[in-house]
């Protein structure tokens, strides 16, 4: 797979997942809410994929890897487009 559209799919939804918390929560937990939900997201994703589908064959499993850079990414991203997305809601 193109990495553009690996990385497109973890951002894209990570941004929507940010402005619906910013939006639809509002408690002092809808922030983490925002950084957690796409983070999990990923994890069963990738959980999914190693355990859930068959053995593809290659060398050793990365999985915790990816989850540590992609699953920060995902989690900064939602974050972050919360952030915006109250800062704009507050005008």
């Amino acid at each position: 797979m193109d990495a553009a559209i690996v990385w497109a799919a973890l951002i894209i939804p990570s941004i929507g997942w940010g402005v619906l918390c910013a939006f639809q929560f509002n408690n002092k937990y809808s922030g983490f809410l925002s950084g957690a939900i796409p983070w999990l997201a990923l994890l069963a994703a990738i959980l999914y994929s190693e355990y859930g589908l068959p053995y593809q064959g290659g060398g050793a499993s990365l999985w915790p890897i990816a989850q540590l850079f992609g699953g920060t990414v995902a989690a900064a991203v939602g974050y972050f487009s919360y952030q915006l997305s109250r800062r704009y809601a507050n005008r």
